[in-house]
């Protein structure tokens, strides 16, 4: 099932989130719209959570600062990740890309990509800041 296409407009009236602080996300690479200037429902999803984040106490020009070094990052890996896929194919380069095979292909491991990746930055996450706590406490 397809998610639901928002407008820019709607996405800020649907997360609640201030329009320049929409705008830094687009800006950041964080949000990305599709080829109609359409965003999807997850957009929303992910500025609630910075919201969350901000509401904490993190400084929205904090958190824009590790958003843009983070996307950065998240690019090169999902670089190196299309290659793999490409690979897994027997593909080497765009001759011989039967994309009737590849998009199926991507589309079932595009979920346990994002376990993978998610579960481990959350692990790292975690344990990092326990043992942060911990240092700071002594």
């Amino acid at each position: 099932m397809a998610q639901e296409s928002l407008s820019r407009a709607e996405l800020i009236h649907r997360s609640g989130i201030a329009p320049e602080q929409v705008d830094l996300a687009i800006d950041a690479g964080l949000l990305i719209p599709d080829r109609q200037g359409l965003f999807g429902q997850d957009a929303v999803t992910m500025l609630q959570a910075a919201a969350v984040i901000i509401a904490a106490g993190v400084s929205v020009d904090d958190l824009a600062r590790l958003a843009v070094r983070h996307a950065r990052n998240v690019e090169e890996v999902v670089d190196e990740s299309v290659d793999l896929f490409l690979s897994a194919m027997g593909s080497q380069g765009s001759e011989g890309i039967n994309l009737k095979e590849l998009v199926p292909l991507v589309e079932a491991l595009v979920p346990h990509v994002v376990t993978l990746v998610g579960e481990h930055f959350r692990r790292t996450l975690l344990s990092r800041a326990a043992a942060r706590l911990v240092e700071k406490g002594q």
